[in-house]
């Protein structure tokens, strides 16, 4: 699911400003985006929200509050300056040119005369720091993660009813599918055999193999388990999603099965309908962590 945190400066800390942003993926990918000065945090960032968050694609934005800049020096190289200095004058006198190399034209011909680098802080204080701010967010990512998971949880259950009313409706058809076929084997071998007694036990024997073929009794039982199993895990803390996943892989199984043994049209048709809900309630699935 898409979820967004966002927290700020607070007094007694480091002034930043976090935000998380997530969208659904089948695993934890995190990824930071920091000023220079925290890139020795990143990993220990990752893994933070790693330890919260189970699922997602997300983002992590720090940035320094504004008015606030990165800690960094100047240091000029002065003996690299006095170096071009004293081989400019050389020049000068060589080749009998007057005038001097003043600052700016110094700095323009010589990057490496200023050199830029960052200032030593204490690593660990600024760790401290933005732990707390980590938590803060984390916090605020799952609290949101769970009022908009409610709301698809209602969603799921709806559907969940939705399929348990069908099996009821395959459960019954594929009773009536059964005396049918019954009654047509009958009615097909005395027409084949005319004046000629029917063998009553050769045909219960044939009644029976016939109904072991058409019989998914053991697969309705099977996809009402798993409903029920849906709706019990739906009501668990923690990470639910890829156990949904897998039951909806066995669901949509048995119901294949089902349609395949049954051979009607009428079962077959239901299955559609069986296939479209657990289709919808997959994609509701995906954006549950």
């Amino acid at each position: 699911m898409t979820t967004f945190a966002r927290v700020g400066p607070r007094d007694g800390a480091i002034p930043v400003t976090l935000e998380l942003k997530s969208v659904n993926a089948r695993n934890c990918e995190v990824f930071v985006r920091a000023p220079r000065s925290f890139a020795p945090l990143e990993e220990r960032i990752r893994k933070e929200v790693q330890k919260g968050l189970d699922r997602g694609h997300i983002e992590i934005s720090i940035q320094l509050d504004a008015g606030q800049r990165e800690r960094v020096a100047f240091e000029p190289n002065v003996e690299l300056a006095h170096g071009y200095l004293d081989a400019a004058a050389r020049l000068g006198k060589d080749l009998g040119l007057s005038g001097t190399l003043d600052l700016p034209a110094l700095l323009g011909l010589v990057r490496e005369a200023v050199t830029v680098r960052e200032q030593a802080e204490d690593i660990e204080e600024i760790w401290l720091d933005l732990a707390g701010y980590l938590a803060e967010l984390i916090d605020k990512a799952i609290t949101m993660a769970a009022t908009e998971g409610e709301v698809l949880a209602r969603d799921i259950r709806g559907r969940i009813g939705r399929l348990e009313e069908i099996f009821i409706q395959v459960a019954n058809r594929a009773a009536t599918r059964l005396a049918e076929g019954r009654t047509a084997l009958r009615e097909r071998v005395r027409a084949a055999l005319g004046d000629i007694p029917l063998d009553e036990a050769r045909l219960a024997q044939e009644v029976v193999l016939m109904a072991d073929r058409l019989d998914i009794t053991e697969e309705i039982v099977r996809a009402r388990s798993h409903l029920a199993q849906f709706r019990t895990i739906l009501e668990d803390e923690g990470p639910i999603g890829r156990k949904l996943d897998f039951l909806l892989q066995e669901l949509f199984r048995e119901v294949n099965t089902a349609a395949s043994k049954a051979a009607d049209v009428a079962v077959s048709h239901l299955v559609v309908d069986a296939k479209a809900e657990i289709e919808k309630i997959r994609e509701q699935v995906q954006n549950l962590v």
